[in-house]
């Protein structure tokens, strides 16, 4: 072992020799690159300085051949001060170096004749860089230059002469060193920048506290010498630097100049290259010295290694797993696991008579024996073949799989057998097979049609309910026959668009009963999902044909209650309509007090009459869908206190104080018509179920909304009732039906307006102690237009109104009407008799009144439209009628007509008149 541990050293030395020198070549060049590398930086920095130099050289000869010196001097350098750069200052200097003027103020007055830059310019005549200087003033470290006076002449040539002698300039350390770091230097390099006597004037990188120190004497030579040069010094941080320096008398600044590059960090790379390239060298011969001593002593124990290690993993195998020798089945390997499934222990088996036999048989092979004995004895190869085993805890199955391995010569030298414990997955198959037989009876005998489909939509299975219903099998011929014909192109699309999105789907349908009968039927279809893959999908359809038939009838009900409330009203408006107009032109002629009390209680009747078919047109109007909310902000204090002022007479005569409490001017978005009528029928219902006490109508602010509710002390609402109060034609205490108090619409009216605006409405209801209805209204912008006050009406005496109604005595009345009001009239009962009669009057109408339905299936829109167009103007008209469809609304609000709905009190004619003349004057 040792000869071959020298031999391999051996071999290796020649490789590591050659590491070595190559390791020592690439550092000496290394460091001739940084001298190199300095001196080039050197001449860079060098060139800088020059250039600044010889810059404050050309000012101060400039300065020195101008005739500027004298008494204006000071107030010249003034001048100049505004063009220098900031970290250069100029100035005139007496032979005693006392400064005579500048353009630093502060300096004028200082200075003395040891400075040695005046005393070489003054003795040599040349341009002077003077050394370190630390000042008292904004500029506390400057380096000095002189140039003699060239106008220096008289009195100050002389000896101790007070006139200017010298050109002086001084610049800014300060600024410099910050010049030299703004240079772009390489990493590690280092500048530094004394004066002729050795004190540090700049160094870049700054060291605090260097500047105006003396250099070390280590560093001397940067001022001695001709020539620039390259060392290895170590600088004044103490690192170690490959140096170009160039001494004073070396280059025209008068300056040392040294720059420096850090030798360990620029030696670093050659050095990191090396250890990575010996790092090879050493890790093979480590590893082969290594190699060789392991390899020798696991070569010893490497069966008995392998043979361990196998073992530990068998018995960390959940398979059973048997080795054995042939031919006399001796055991080799085996696991415990192989141990549990076959029941005994196998480590003492040597012959293949002792393998036990604990299996019940083999399906294929009908017998006993253990897979690893035939494949031991015969040779036979054994694939997934189940065997089990029965224990007192329950039986035991498992896989078998066993292979005789065989030498070069075709004989079997060993066989392997491993069985895999699958007890779990056969107790699972088995609960699932029970769990789906228990599925399909419970499918097969609901008494809902049920069927299951693959998971592509395909039909696998319909339960009994579904066949006897539909008289069909699975293996019936077309699938979708049964379907009706219209239903089956929305019953594909939906189960395409469901089964391609994997989730539940559903669709009403029409299905063929047994005996030829179309029902229609509910059908939910959900995917049955297992490791979130589809399986199956399962299907229900149930039978509504009954209730989706009950339901349209009560649907078809309810459409005809509301056209045969709208057409009652219409017919019932008719008569009523010309009741009030009669009832009106009576006024001037009953004069005795009992015949005016009987004309009261007649007007008060058909007011009365008008509420209830109001109240019928709203519900039919509602139903019928064809009231369209104007949605606007609204003042609430307005609305509310007009309507107190209304019915604040009518709670009067019941011994009922009304008050309308709003502390809160709020504004709110709303219907201004719907909203007020939802409020008076609020206070309607109050007044007509409160005998005693008060009404109070109040508005607060709540959380964004505005909350109108009407506050009573009435009899109230019990619980049994309150589910009711809101349905037409319920009446609370009103069981023998007094029409005094109503039809029971009212707040049937206020609940379909809630739903129509959006404004829930809340009830609070004590028994025989009130009610308090609210109202929730968003709240809107409080920037209202008030609504235009309308302009009174002008005296009608002769004015011509054209009245238009082919019922003769709805006509007789509005004429009567008109007439008392002073208009001469033109009635007719058709478009064409008005406009006959316009024409041979020779007069243009001032008004138009009309009828909507007039015979021959006319509309009165049509005789205004006509009227107009041969007056050649738009005559202010108002429609009456008594539909409620939005055609007429719709039609009028286009062409600029009034509409009232029928019957319609003389009061309110006058006042849409008003408002028409007002529009369109």
């Amino acid at each position: 072992m040792v000869r071959w541990l020298l031999l391999l050293v051996f071999t290796l030395a020649p490789l590591i020799g050659f590491e070595v020198y190559s390791h020592t070549r690439l550092r000496a060049e290394r460091e001739a690159e940084l001298g190199q590398e300095a001196l080039r930086l050197l001449d860079l920095i060098q060139t800088e300085q020059q250039r600044i130099v010889d810059d404050i050289e050309h000012i101060l000869a400039t300065l020195a051949e101008a005739d500027i010196a004298g008494p204006a001097c000071q107030e010249t350098m003034e001048r100049l001060r505004q063009r220098l750069p900031s970290y250069l200052t100029l100035g005139f200097a007496a032979r005693s170096g006392i400064v005579l003027c500048s353009t630093d103020r502060q300096t004028v007055g200082t200075g003395s004749a040891d400075q040695p830059q005046i005393r070489q310019a003054l003795t040599t005549g040349l341009f002077s860089v003077g050394e370190y200087v630390a000042t008292e003033g904004p500029r506390h470290r400057v380096l000095p230059f002189a140039l003699p006076y060239a106008r220096n002449g008289g009195e100050s040539g002389k000896e101790g002469g007070s006139g200017p002698a010298v050109v002086t300039a001084l610049l800014d350390l300060d600024w410099l060193r910050q010049y030299q770091a703004r240079k772009p230097l390489p990493p590690n390099v280092t500048v530094l920048l004394a004066d002729r006597a050795g004190t540090v004037l700049v160094r870049v990188p700054d060291l605090q506290g260097i500047v105006g120190q003396p250099l070390p004497e280590r560093l001397g030579l940067y001022l001695s010498g001709a020539e620039t040069a390259t060392a290895l010094t170590e600088g004044l941080d103490g690192v170690a630097r490959v140096t170009a320096y160039s001494p004073p008398g070396a280059n025209g600044s008068g300056l040392a100049i040294a720059v420096g590059i850090d030798r360990a960090a620029a030696l670093r790379t050659v050095d990191v290259s090396a250890l990575w390239s010996w790092f090879p060298f050493l890790l093979i011969l480590l590893f082969t010295l290594t190699g060789t001593a392991w390899a020798i002593g696991r070569l010893t124990r490497q069966r008995e290694t392998e043979r361990s290690l196998l073992k530990a993993v068998l018995e960390h195998l959940r398979a059973g797993v048997v080795v054995a020798e042939a031919p006399t089945g001796r055991m080799i390997l085996h696991n415990s696991a192989a141990e549990r499934l076959i029941g005994q222990p196998l480590g003492r088996i040597d012959r293949i008579e002792d393998y036990p036999r604990p299996f019940t048989g083999s399906p294929s092979e009908g017998s006993s024996e253990l897979p690893l004995v035939r494949a031991l004895r015969d040779g036979t190869v054994v694939r997934q073949e189940e065997l089990r085993r029965d224990t007192p805890a329950g039986p035991i199955t498992c896989l078998a799989d066993a292979e005789p391995v065989r030498d070069s010569d075709g004989c079997i030298t060993l066989a392997v057998v491993t069985l895999t414990d699958i007890t779990e997955r056969k107790t699972g198959e088995e609960a699932l097979r029970r769990s789906e037989t228990r599925f399909r009876e419970l499918v097969e005998n609901t008494p809902v049609m049920m069927w299951i489909n693959r998971p592509d939509g395909g039909r696998e299975y319909y339960n009994a309910a579904w066949r006897s219903y539909t008289g069909r099998s699975l293996e019936h011929g077309e699938r979708w026959s049964y379907i009706h014909p219209a239903d089956y192109p929305r019953l594909l699309d939906c189960r395409e668009r469901g089964i391609a999105a994997g989730e539940s789907y559903g669709f009403d349908v029409r299905m063929q009963r047994h005996d030829g009968a179309y029902r229609w039927h509910v059908c939910r279809i959900n995917p049955m999902r297992q490791n979130g893959q589809i399986i199956a999908w399962v299907g229900t359809a149930v039978d509504v044909h009954d209730s989706r038939m009950a339901r349209e009838a009560a649907e078809q009900a309810d459409r005809s209650k509301s056209r045969f409330l709208a057409a009652a009203s219409h017919d019932l408006r008719q008569p009523m309509q010309s009741m009030f107009f009669f009832a009106e032109a009576l006024h001037s002629h009953v004069h005795s007090p009992r015949g005016r009390d009987a004309l009261a209680m007649l007007e008060r009747g058909m007011e009365t009459l008008k509420g209830l078919l109001d109240s019928l047109l709203d519900v039919s109007q509602l139903d019928a869908g064809v009231i369209e909310p104007r949605i606007e902000d609204i003042a609430v204090k307005p609305l509310l206190d007009d309507i107190g002022s209304s019915y604040a007479p009518v709670a009067a005569a019941k011994g009922l104080d009304l008050q309308v409490v709003n502390h809160h001017d709020l504004t709110v978005r709303s219907d201004r018509n719907l909203l007020g009528r939802m409020v008076r029928n609020l206070v309607e219902n109050a007044i007509r179920y409160t005998e005693r006490g008060v009404i109070r109508l109040e508005c607060h602010p709540l959380d964004g909304h505005a909350g109108i509710q009407v506050r009573d002390t009435g009899i109230g609402i019990s619980g049994e009732q309150m589910s009711w109060i809101f349905e037409e034609f319920y009446q609370v205490g009103n069981p023998e039906r007094d029409r005094n108090q109503g039809l029971g619409l009212g707040l049937a009216i206020v609940q379909k307006l809630s739903a129509l605006l959006g404004h829930p409405v809340e009830v609070r209801s004590e028994l025989g102690k009130g009610s308090v209805f609210r109202i929730s209204v968003p709240l809107g912008d409080a920037t209202e237009s008030p609504a235009p006050a309308l302009p009174p009406r002008e005296t009608e005496r002769g004015r011509l109104a054209v009245l238009i109604d082919d019922d003769a005595i709805v006509l007789m009345g509005l004429r009567s009407i008109f007439q008392d009001w002073g208009y001469d009239t033109i009635v007719a009962s058709s478009t064409e008799e008005a406009l006959a009669r316009l024409r041979a009057a020779g007069r243009r109408p001032d008004v138009m009144v009309a009828d909507y339905r007039l015979r021959e299936h006319k509309v009165g829109t049509e005789a205004i439209l006509k009227i107009r167009e041969l007056a050649g103007a738009p005559v202010p008209a108002v429609l009456l009628t008594g539909d409620s469809g939005p055609d007429v609304m719709q039609e009028a609000e286009r062409h600029g007509i009034g509409v009232m709905f029928k019957p319609v009190t003389a009061r309110l004619l006058q006042e849409a008149l008003t408002r028409q003349t007002g529009t369109a004057a």
